[in-house]
C-alpha cells in the first residue's frame, strides 16, 4: 500500500479544515491512496465526546475516499488506548494505526502492535522504521499487514539494517514539511519516494491557504505540495 496525504495535529476543531485541505490538495491522488493522519497524544482525546467527534471525522474522510491513520504517541499506547480504538473501529477498513516511539521503546512497540493485531487481526499497523531492527529481533518476522514510518526529520539516513536486509513492508515518510524555498530538494525527494515505492504524509508549518485582496488562495507551501503529488506518480495501485 502506498499512501499520500496530510498530517493533522488531531484537534477536533480542525476537522472541517482538514477535510477541505485534503480534498483541495490531494484531489489528484487516487481514492485508494489518499490519507489524513490524526495525531493522538493526550488523554482528553480519549474522552467519550472526543471519540464521538473522531468517529464523525473518520466517516467524513472515508466518504471522501480517504483513509484515516491514527498516530498514537507513546503516552497513549503505553496505557492501552490503541486497543480501545482498534476495537471501536474493527469493522472499518478505512482506519489505519500507527504507534510512535524511539528505539528504546522498540520491544514494547512490537508487543503493542501484536496486542493490536490480536484485537483487530486485519488492521494495518505502522511502526517507526528506526525501531525495525530491534522489533524484528523480538519475533520470527513482521506481519504482512504492517508498515514502517520513516521520520521525515531524517529522511536520508535511517541507519538501520531493515532496508539493507530486504524490507518487504510498505514505508511511509512521516511528517514531511513542504517548504516553498527548496524546490529542487523536494523534487529529488519525491523522485526517490516514487522510485522506492515510498508514500508520504505532509505536515503543514503554515496555513495551506492565505488571502490576497480578500480572496482565499493557496499558499506557496501548498503549491509545493501539489507539485509533490504530481511528481509522486499517483497512478500506482494502492
Amino acid at each position: 500500500m502506498r499512501l499520500l496525504g496530510l498530517r493533522s495535529p488531531g484537534d477536533a476543531t480542525d476537522a472541517a479544515l482538514d477535510l477541505l485541505d485534503a480534498e483541495t490538495l490531494l484531489t489528484d491522488v487516487a481514492a485508494g491512496q489518499r490519507c489524513v493522519a490524526v495525531t493522538l497524544g493526550h488523554a482528553a482525546q480519549m474522552k467519550p465526546a472526543a471519540l464521538l467527534a473522531l468517529d464523525v471525522r473518520i466517516a467524513q474522510f472515508a466518504a471522501a475516499g480517504m483513509y484515516t491513520l491514527l498516530r498514537f504517541e507513546a503516552r497513549l499506547w503505553l496505557h492501552g488506548h490503541h486497543l480501545r480504538l482498534a476495537r471501536r473501529h474493527a469493522q472499518s477498513p478505512a482506519v489505519l494505526y500507527a504507534l510512535l516511539g524511539r528505539k528504546p521503546l522498540a520491544t514494547k512497540l512490537w508487543a503493542a502492535s501484536e496486542a493490536l493485531h490480536h484485537v483487530h487481526p486485519r488492521a494495518l499497523v505502522w511502526l517507526p522504521l528506526e525501531s525495525a531492527q530491534a522489533a524484528l529481533a523480538a519475533s520470527a518476522g513482521p506481519r504482512s499487514n504492517m508498515g514502517w514510518l520513516w521520520d521525515a526529520a531524517r529522511p536520508q539516513g535511517p541507519h538501520t539494517t531493515a532496508l539493507v536486509g530486504g524490507l518487504r513492508q510498505p514505508v511511509l515518510l512521516d511528517g514531511w514539511s513542504p517548504s516553498p524555498h527548496n524546490p529542487m530538494a523536494h523534487d529529488r525527494l519525491m523522485s526517490l519516494c516514487r522510485e522506492g515505492g515510498i508514500g508520504w504524509l505532509a505536515r503543514g508549518t503554515d496555513p495551506w491557504q492565505t488571502r490576497e485582496r480578500g480572496a482565499p488562495v493557496l499558499s506557496r507551501a501548498a503549491r509545493v505540495l501539489q507539485r509533490a503529488v504530481h511528481l509522486s506518480g499517483f497512478g500506482a495501485s494502492a
